[in-house]
This record gives structure tokens, C-alpha cells and sequence, in this order.
């Protein structure tokens, strides 16, 4: 539903051709409303594009003697719809509340082709294609490598976008997994067997067993097969 509020000083019901003379015209209200919003956005973003929901023809207000004057509730770089509000002040106040919408056509990873959930993606599983950033509610990523040797948390069909809650690290180290655990204490540096406790990725805190004294110590996955715990 278009928001489209009014406020007048007084209501005329009957206009004469010299009243009718010196009503506001609506485009005047129109470009500036659209010249608000193209400022905020360019401010952000680069080459946004503002589309501006014209406002109804039968409104008739009184010619403004003073510069409009625009505002708006929401933040400068939103994008998406926003409102913007037109103000006159002399010689009789009303405001105009104009709807638009900012669009920012960016290049954003999508799925090249079908893509199953806990696969590894490579360079070929994605590809970049031109969107509206408004439309993006659940994010998006930029660059292709930042998916490459991510996993998906649920199927993507082609041509979706692939945001960032979609993905997960590769686990590198698995539950049994026997792996070398690598104690650093000031320069001196120990290596010994034990057994992975749980699933993990590169910088996730996991759960080891030492092979040797049978304590399970807790360490930081730093490459496959390998956890550092500080003495």
C-alpha cells in the first residue's frame, strides 16, 4: 500500500482558474524527493539507482514560496523502499510523504549449477551475476574465493545467491581421528598422539585425548590432523 499522508493548513474545496495557477507542481515534488534519496545512496554505494512512485494527480497543493525542504526517518544508506518526506513552509505549510526505491545493482556469488548440501565447493560450483542488493535480505558475497572450500548447509539450486549463513568450514578433523597434538610452552614445542573428541574446522576449539596419559585436553585446530594446546 503507497504511503502518501498530507498535512495542510486548510482544504479547498473549489478552485479558480487564478487559484489553480499557483498550485505546486507535483514533478517539483517528485525531483526532489528523488534528489534526497540519490544523495544518501551515493554517499554508500556506487551508481545507485532511485525510482520514484509518482504521486497521485488529483493532489493539489498550494505553490511554495520558500525552497522545499526533504527528509527522511530511515537511514541514509538504506536501500530498498523508503520514504521520503517534502515539506513547504510559506506561505502555507504541508508536508508529502513520496515513496521510492533504491536500488544498487552489485556482482554477487551465485550457484553455477545444482549444488548439494556438505559439498566442498570449487571456483566452478559458482559464478558472479549482476543483482539488486535490495533484495538481498539474507546477504551475499562478492568474491568466488571466498567460497572456495566452504561447505553448504542445504541445497542451492542454480542461479541462487549463495550467502554467507549458507556456509560452513570444511571439517578437518573428525570424532576417532587420530591426530598429532602440538604443545607449545614459550620456544619449546611438543608433538604427541591422541584422539579427536569431536568434529572441527581450522580455528575451532576441540576436545583431544593423549594417547600417552590418557587426559583429554582441549586445543585449537590448526591444519588437518593437527591441534595446538598452550602449557
Amino acid at each position: 500500500m503507497r504511503l502518501l499522508k498530507i498535512i495542510l493548513s486548510f482544504t479547498v474545496v473549489f478552485l479558480t482558474p487564478l487559484q489553480a495557477e499557483s498550485l505546486q507542481p507535483l514533478p517539483g515534488i517528485e525531483q526532489a524527493a528523488y534528489e534526497h534519496a540519490l544523495n544518501d545512496a551515493q554517499a554508500s554505494y556506487s551508481q545507485p539507482q532511485v525510482v520514484v512512485e509518482p504521486l497521485d494527480k488529483r493532489l493539489r497543493l498550494n505553490q511554495c514560496e520558500q525552497p522545499l525542504h526533504t527528509f527522511s526517518n530511515s537511514s541514509a544508506n538504506s536501500v530498498g523502499n523508503r520514504t521520503i518526506g517534502v515539506k513547504c513552509q510559506h506561505p502555507s505549510e504541508w508536508t508529502v510523504y513520496v515513496p521510492v526505491r533504491v536500488k544498487v545493482m552489485k556482482q554477487v556469488v551465485v550457484a553455477a549449477r545444482p549444488l548439494a548440501a556438505n559439498r566442498n565447493l570449487t571456483r566452478q560450483d559458482v559464478r558472479l551475476q549482476a543483482m539488486d542488493i535490495a533484495d538481498l535480505r539474507q546477504g551475499y558475497i562478492s568474491s568466488p574465493q571466498q567460497v572456495v572450500g566452504q561447505q553448504l548447509k542445504y541445497p542451492l539450486a542454480v542461479g541462487r545467491v549463495v550467502p554467507g549463513r549458507s556456509l560452513k568450514l570444511e571439517k578437518i578433523v573428525r570424532r576417532g581421528e587420530q591426530i598429532v597434538l602440538v604443545a607449545a610452552a614459550g620456544s619449546m614445542e611438543v608433538r604427541m598422539n591422541g584422539t579427536a573428541l569431536d568434529d572441527a574446522s581450522i580455528g575451532d576449539r576441540v576436545k583431544v585425548k593423549n594417547s600417552s596419559s590418557e587426559r583429554v585436553v582441549e586445543g585449537i585446530v590448526q591444519a588437518p590432523g593437527i591441534v595446538k594446546v598452550t602449557m
